[in-house]
């Protein structure tokens, strides 16, 4: 009876536990301008992320065609990042390459691309290509967090050991007491 009342709360501690260790990765919500969309030109590009993410994110946005670089202020909030342009962009097709590190530790990389058509065309863009920022924010080192292991799952499975330990000890201690 003892071995089955054992097993009943090992299972039940395994069900609790594997729940939390399941997490799910911060993913890009939305952006502006959006993936494969078409606008007016613009300054200002805006991502924001499913939740909330770490110090130490980059933002590049280049014209597909053309190599030249524009200056802009890049700013990283809670869940999201902006790159402000000193002036708008010509019309073009534009790269979006973004690189964050979520609350888990993860770090999660994507890429996107958009047009730019000039004000007074909405259907089609121009040939004719300008470039954009493509600049990096530099974090100091004060403001990264350090993880213990690449992925941050290595305090879960101390948890998990320790739940696992500590379930055993109670096994020992506690029922196989009693039949004493």
């Amino acid at each position: 009876m003892y071995q089955k009342s054992f097993l009943l709360l090992l299972l039940t501690g395994a069900l609790w536990w594997f729940p939390l260790h399941t997490s799910a990765h911060t993913g890009l919500e939305s952006s502006t301008p959006g993936a494969n969309q078409t606008v007016q030109p613009t300054d200002k590009l805006t991502l924001r992320f499913e939740s909330e993410i770490e110090a130490g994110g980059s933002l590049q946005v280049s014209a597909v065609d053309a190599s030249d670089n524009l200056e802009g202020t890049f700013t990283q909030e809670s869940e999201r990042m902006i790159l402000t342009l000193d002036r708008p962009m010509a019309p073009g097709k534009y790269q979006v390459d973004w690189k964050i590190i979520g609350t888990d530790g993860h770090p999660i990389n994507g890429t996107y691309t958009f047009t730019v058509v000039s004000s007074n065309t909405t259907s089609e863009p121009e040939e004719e290509t300008s470039s954009v920022q493509k600049e990096t924010k530099k974090v100091a080192p004060s403001q990264v967090t350090t993880r213990t292991t690449e992925d941050g799952r290595f305090p879960f499975w101390i948890a998990g050991g320790l739940f696992v330990l500590a379930l055993y000890g109670f096994y020992q201690i506690i029922l196989k007491g009693r039949k004493r």
